[in-house]
């Protein structure tokens, strides 16, 4: 297997800064996605990259050999994939959730890549809607039957309970507990009712709570300690992270949804092609099984 262009990058960069944090900022990613970009190459390659050295990371010998190698095919490879002379229009249509959590942070990666292409970025009116496939390129929440030909995988979501610690205290709560807790719904009452059937609740449809329509005021709910949402671990990591959020239970359901790369029925274009290829370098490296706080409904 080829490795990913931007995990070789990573490690050209860690061999130069000893730092994944530097690294991470070089490259406008989390910590945490390097650390993990390096897990899979040394995994691919079949021998160890980085030695633990204070609080930096060293190359060890037979990565630095690696690195003298492919550094100069990278720098061949950036020349040759350099479309700063892209010019145009390029209208994306993203679920919320991935369009606020994953695109928005990562954005201007793309941008300074391509200064000249015109971008907009369009959400859909409801749940997986792909409209008449105007737009030129649609990253959307669906199911596999939902997905039409051509469309490629790029994410998998896995369900867990979240809410403010204001709300919970902080502590872990039992599947029963967490049902009795006000929740928080998007576009529907079928995922919730899902997770507490498989957490192993008793008690029946799950009837209560507020239902929403938008993705980003039920997470505001959420934050401001209003109910428990359901989260999961790529889009709502940054409020996790930020103490914003506490996970309330162990269990994760898996969404029989998932995010997809479609392209619209716009002619085939030289930024259709160049944002493909961006998107699925950068999750090249990332964990599966990914994303959004309530990304059910219209994530």
């Amino acid at each position: 297997m080829i490795p990913s262009t931007s995990a070789l990058q990573a490690l050209v960069s860690l061999s130069k800064t000893g730092s994944i944090t530097q690294t991470a900022h070089q490259m406008r990613l989390t910590p945490s996605a390097v650390s993990h970009k390096m897990k899979a190459l040394e995994a691919g390659l079949g021998f160890a990259l980085l030695d633990r050295e204070g609080r930096g990371v060293r190359l060890t010998h037979r990565a630095r050999q690696y690195v003298a190698e492919v550094a100069p095919a990278l720098a061949v490879l950036a020349k040759a994939g350099d479309r700063s002379d892209l010019t145009g229009s390029l209208t994306l249509n993203v679920a919320p959730g991935f369009a606020a959590n994953w695109i928005a942070p990562r954005l201007s990666g793309f941008v300074a890549m391509h200064p000249g292409l015109a971008v907009t970025i369009n959400t859909p009116r409801g749940y997986g809607d792909l409209g008449r496939r105007r737009d030129d390129i649609y990253i959307s929440f669906l199911t596999p039957e939902q997905a039409p030909q051509g469309a490629r995988h790029l994410l998998d979501v896995a369900f867990f309970p979240v809410a403010a610690p204001a709300l919970t205290g902080g502590r872990a709560f039992d599947t029963g507990e967490v049902l009795g807790l006000p929740l928080l719904h998007l576009d529907g009452r079928k995922d919730w009712a899902a997770w507490a059937r498989f957490a192993g609740a008793s008690d029946g449809p799950v009837h209560d709570g507020v239902i929403f329509q938008d993705m980003q005021i039920m997470a505001a709910a959420a934050r401001a300690g209003q109910g428990v949402a359901l989260g999961d671990a790529l889009t709502s990591a940054a409020a996790l992270e930020r103490g914003e959020l506490v996970r309330l239970h162990a269990f994760e359901w898996p969404s029989p949804r998932a995010y997809w790369l479609i392209s619209g029925d716009t002619p085939p274009s030289e930024g259709k092609a160049a944002f493909e290829a961006w998107v699925l370098d950068a999750l090249a490296g990332q964990p599966a099984g990914n994303s959004a706080i309530g990304a059910s409904g219209s994530s």
